[in-house]
């Protein structure tokens, strides 16, 4: 595989794990439903979907 080749399919993966991403982000948001993460502690922190996804879409809007 060519280094060209290579670099395509590192971007296809990229653009398909940031579009699942939204996609969950998106459906639990719309289900009401909490995301879960962890703070940098490595402790769980439950946030609504809603938030996750305001976040999340002004950090790729920016």
């Amino acid at each position: 595989m060519s280094e060209q080749e290579e670099l395509s399919l590192f971007d296809k993966i990229d653009k398909g794990l940031k579009q699942s991403y939204e996609d969950l982000l998106r459906r639990k948001a719309a289900l009401g439903q909490d995301m879960v993460f962890a703070d940098e502690n490595g402790m769980p922190r439950v946030v609504p979907a809603r938030e996750a996804l305001k976040e999340y879409e002004k950090q790729t809007n920016s």
